[in-house]
């Protein structure tokens, strides 16, 4: 007797009208992103609320266009404070740009002051919080001179100085220097 194979054809259910109608099989693993694929909602979600969160709110409104300040190139090398009474002399040389005289307009000296008896320690930072500007008469021949008024006893005082260029920006910082008064 000879097997005679029987095509298989499958029998669709017949289309339904309104609500899809789903089933599942009892203990069949779940489908990726749920029954309906409700999966992609909540990422979206996500997605929009990391986007609104990195992004900046502003007014839109753009600021003053401006051009950047010149500065210099030279700075003061070799600080030095002393204590006369009454002031702070500080002085140094001038480094870094050619014709340094020309291309200086003056200086800012920042300070520091701390009781004696509550240096800062080594190696931490100092937080200057004020400044003394001076003007061209601070550049002579290639030195940095200034006498910083007001002193106080039982202070100790740190300074820095940068020099300004010709349209008041700012050079590079100098070493910083200490000086006790007692």
């Amino acid at each position: 007797m000879r097997d005679t194979a029987i095509p298989f054809t499958p029998t669709s259910p017949p289309p339904s009208r309104g609500r899809r109608q789903s089933s599942v099989v009892k203990n069949s693993p779940p489908l990726a992103g749920g029954v309906r694929g409700g999966g992609c909602k909540p990422v979206l979600v996500c997605f929009v609320l990391v986007l609104m969160l990195l992004i900046p709110s502003s007014c839109g409104r753009k600021g003053e266009p401006f051009l950047p300040q010149e500065s210099t190139n030279a700075r003061v090398v070799n600080l030095k404070g002393a204590w006369q009474e009454g002031y702070i002399e500080l002085k140094g040389s001038i480094q870094g740009a050619s014709d340094a005289e020309s291309t200086v307009t003056g200086a800012r000296v920042n300070y520091a002051i701390y009781p004696v008896d509550e240096p800062p320690c080594d190696g931490c930072p100092i937080d200057f919080k004020g400044f003394h500007t001076f003007g061209p008469e601070a550049i002579q021949e290639g030195q940095f001179f200034c006498r910083i008024p007001g002193v106080v006893k039982g202070n100790i005082y740190y300074f820095e100085v940068q020099l300004a260029g010709p349209k008041g920006g700012l050079g590079p910082v100098s070493d910083q220097v200490k000086v006790v008064v007692q």
